[in-house]
């Protein structure tokens, strides 16, 4: 037997061999060019993130854009912020949506040079325009540019897109200094500069590089993000450390599928020997990893609190037990941050923010709601027939206004 099938469950070794060896993949090719009836948007989402995201199942993410935007024009059509807020859209998928938005205009104007043809709006303008670059043809805010080029998702020589294989140290305890510090700061650029004279590496290309690296993880969603609001609000180390390991994780593909994907299925204190995480690297990045690159994710899988190493002791899987309010919080960012939602269970299960977060199943999960719903913080937690849902009954502004707690 297979040292690692020896040590991992069944299930988890087999989500590792490959993850398109049923042929799911090329099914959905097929049935989308013979024109099967059964091939719906849901299907088309997904067949279009196949090619923007590798050997992971994209249908949780492709059902999360459809509910989240309610058909395919709406997912296609929708603002780039609002696809790149969304767990695991990550940069390359939200190019191929627009892109993919933007030749469906382009169609419907044939005559036009491609670069009037707006992706922001439903209407095409007829007005000439001067010629603009591919970047411009897609609104990405200029926070993002940089995000942009150097994504996780790139394309390799043959064509095809590949994860990125750098993995970076988990600054977790700057990002926590970073937050703090964006209370008193008006913009991104005030905050990069504070953190350049706060930072305590010697080297300046070092504290620089590292202060790019903290915008990038924690401050996406600009200078008022979400942890800054968080921060402002509760005031609490122990709610910002789990929103810092969720942002991370969401950020960082390589990272956020050992926790979710590797981790998840195991149970805590289990002994988890070398070869494992090699297994999942060769297998997640197609070729075998450098063993620096094995170093780091387990590094940083410690500093996040899911791993206890020591020397001569092969590492072992560590609990990591999130505050409620913290699940709470996500809810409401990532489902109801404008308006009230009704979310299915299994589309909030879809998105793996609760494992980033460390809940290791999601009958813990449903427990926590089930105390919000007693603790009247959500509107409410049905079960009926094979229906099982969550009401809010705040968005996520007057959620923080309240300072609601579980």
């Amino acid at each position: 037997m297979h040292p690692l099938e020896a040590t991992v469950p069944d299930a988890l070794a087999s989500s590792l061999s490959g993850g398109e060896r049923d042929g799911h993949r090329e099914r959905l090719r097929t049935r989308f060019a013979a024109h099967d009836p059964s091939f719906d948007e849901l299907s088309a989402i997904e067949l279009l993130l196949t090619f923007s995201i590798p050997r992971v199942d994209v249908r949780p993410a492709a059902a999360l854009l459809l509910e989240k935007f309610g058909n395919l024009d709406g997912v296609l059509s929708a603002a780039p912020e609002e696809l790149s807020g969304l767990t695991g859209i990550k940069e390359a998928s939200v190019t191929l949506l627009k892109l993919v938005d933007c030749l469906s205009k382009r169609r419907g104007a044939s005559s036009l040079p491609l670069s009037v043809v707006q992706t922001e709006e439903k209407s095409v303008d007829t007005a000439p325009a001067p010629s603009r670059s591919f970047q411009t043809l897609l609104p990405v805010p200029e926070a993002q540019v940089e995000m942009f080029l150097d994504g996780p998702a790139r394309a390799n020589e043959s064509g095809k897109s590949s994860p990125k294989k750098v993995i970076q140290d988990a600054l977790l305890t700057e990002g926590l200094l970073a937050v703090k510090l964006a209370g008193e700061c008006q913009t991104l650029e005030q905050l990069q500069e504070e953190l350049l004279k706060k930072l305590g590496q010697n080297s300046m290309e070092t504290r620089r590089r590292y202060a790019q690296s903290i915008l990038r993880w924690f401050f996406r969603d600009g200078i008022d993000g979400i942890l800054r609001r968080v921060w402002m609000t509760y005031q609490d180390d122990a709610i910002l450390a789990d929103l810092l390991r969720w942002s991370f994780l969401e950020q960082e593909e390589v990272m956020g599928a050992s926790v979710a994907q590797a981790l998840f299925p195991l149970e805590n204190g289990i002994a988890i020997p070398t070869i494992y995480f090699e297994k999942f690297l060769s297998d997640f990045l197609g070729e075998a990893p450098p063993e620096k690159t094995r170093e780091r994710l387990k590094s940083n899988l410690k500093r996040l609190g899911f791993l206890e190493r020591a020397q001569g002791k092969p590492d072992r899987l560590m609990p990591v037990v999130p505050q409620k309010t913290s699940l709470l919080i996500l809810l409401h960012h990532l489902f109801a941050s404008k308006s009230l939602r009704t979310v299915e269970l299994r589309i909030l299960f879809a998105n793996p923010f609760w494992k980033y977060l460390g809940y290791k199943s999601e009958d813990t999960v449903r427990n926590v709601l089930r105390e919000a719903d007693a603790a009247g913080v959500i509107g409410k937690y049905i079960v009926a027939d094979q229906l099982e849902q969550v009401t809010t009954c705040f968005t996520l502004p007057e959620l923080l206004e309240r300072r609601v707690r579980i």
